[in-house]
């Protein structure tokens, strides 16, 4: 296989939406929710061979996700950033805020009036995880998605749980713009090297999972955004060099075998801890699969490919971040509620039970609406403004490529992004 691409080939336009990999983001965003209600789905998940070690191992989505990012930045927009310009600069950065912080800002003001009505009412709010003051500075910090900034902690650190990973994507952003230039002399490289490379990028991740099996909330966020992140853009740029007829056999059969080697992760994993004297956590061995299970979907239409573009996948991935947001807020709350009775604490009651699936649902309809009416009025509010700021003739949807008006232009000459960021 070769890594140029064969003449009277054209490659695949970085600003087309890869809708498998859209879909890969709804599996990602699913595997995050049945982590987090894992014990409140526990009734369901003890009656399925192997769910629960499937669910426990959920946490590595978040990884998941981070490669994503990695790729579909890169796919778009390492070209433009490899030459900066501020005019490109600016408008990549604004890109990046306008397709987060709306959903993030409204959630977080949401979940910063409830801690501070609940503890005002002088109800226990910190007994599903802790949560910063609601104060000026930890709100604004938290508005900033600076929250993760010098703080090494997971827990405490954000209103909503899983923020803390919006924070440090943020950074990812920020810091892309170097990250591109940095790759720029690796873009000439075989599309084999390239793939290589990216694996050995999320490799410390591996080790550790392997060596140590730490906890994922033990594991450094530093290590986590750079390793996947950069697996990610790496991987982007092996599809990227790749000549799609010469590799699409290739991908086709990685992308039967992966979710197998996967699932046998976690088995091993779970066999790891059962061992004398065997303690932590080991399945974060699998995320090494990540990046050449994003590239190889990018290559192929065929089997998990073709599975993952079907519409209702593809719809969950385009709402996956609201997801990500809305679904320990959700948990949160309840079992706040529901634990104010001492009694109740750490119960998983037959109400809750029978409850459980009904409210994995829910999240994903709150999802829906997050998406609808926050989500998207607020990017293009944002983009407006960048408009206003930067004007362009003609923009292009990030997530399809089709030129609209209404939607965030990506840069001049850039390409499109696949879908919501996590």
């Amino acid at each position: 296989m070769t890594g140029r691409h064969a003449a009277g080939t054209a490659p695949q336009s970085p600003r087309a939406e890869i809708r498998a990999l859209t879909g890969l983001r709804a599996v990602a965003a699913t595997w995050v929710v049945l982590f987090h209600f894992t014990n409140q789905l526990a009734p369901y998940l003890s009656a399925v061979p192997f769910a629960g070690q499937v669910a426990a191992a959920g946490w590595t989505g978040v990884e998941l996700f981070f490669v994503l990012s990695g790729f579909v930045i890169t796919r778009a927009y390492a070209e433009e950033l490899g030459r900066p310009r501020l005019r490109s600069l600016v408008r990549f950065v604004g890109g990046r805020f306008a397709r987060v912080w709306p959903a993030w800002a409204a959630v977080t003001l949401a979940m910063a009036g409830w801690l501070w009505a609940i503890r005002e009412a002088g109800w226990a709010a910190d007994l599903v995880n802790p949560h910063p003051a609601v104060d000026a500075p930890a709100l604004l910090g938290q508005l900033a998605m600076t929250h993760m900034w010098g703080r090494d902690e997971l827990a405490g650190a954000s209103y909503v749980l899983p923020g803390w990973s919006i924070s440090v994507e943020w950074a990812a952003y920020l810091a892309f713009p170097l990250l591109a230039l940095l790759l720029r002399p690796l873009r000439r490289l075989p599309a084999s090297v390239l793939l290589v490379l990216s694996v050995l990028a999320v490799s410390p991740l591996v080790v550790i999972a392997a060596v140590e099996g730490p906890y994922n909330s033990q594991l450094p966020w530093e290590l986590r955004i750079a390793c996947a992140f950069t697996a990610g853009a790496l991987a982007a740029l092996a599809v990227g060099r790749a000549r799609r007829a010469a590799w699409e056999p290739f991908a086709a059969g990685a992308v039967r075998v992966i979710p197998l080697l996967v699932l046998l992760g976690i088995l091993w994993a779970g066999w790891r801890r059962t061992m004398p004297g065997a303690g932590g956590d080991h399945v974060g061995v699998v995320v090494v699969l990540f990046p050449v299970l994003v590239a190889a979907l990018a290559l192929t239409e065929r089997g998990l490919a073709q599975a993952l573009s079907g519409r209702a996948l593809v719809f969950g991935g385009r709402i996956s971040y609201a997801v990500y947001l809305v679904h320990f807020v959700v948990l949160d709350v309840l079992l706040t509620v529901l634990w104010q009775d001492p009694a109740k604490h750490n119960v998983l009651g037959p109400g809750l039970a029978l409850a459980a699936p009904f409210l994995v649902l829910g999240c994903f309809g709150l999802a829906a609406g997050l998406h609808r009416y926050v989500e998207e009025p607020g990017r293009r509010l944002v983009v407006r403004g960048l408009d206003r700021l930067l004007p362009v003739e003609t923009v292009a949807d990030d997530r399809t490529g089709r030129l609209d008006l209404r939607t965030l232009p990506p840069l001049p000459a850039a390409r499109a992004t696949v879908g919501p960021t996590t």
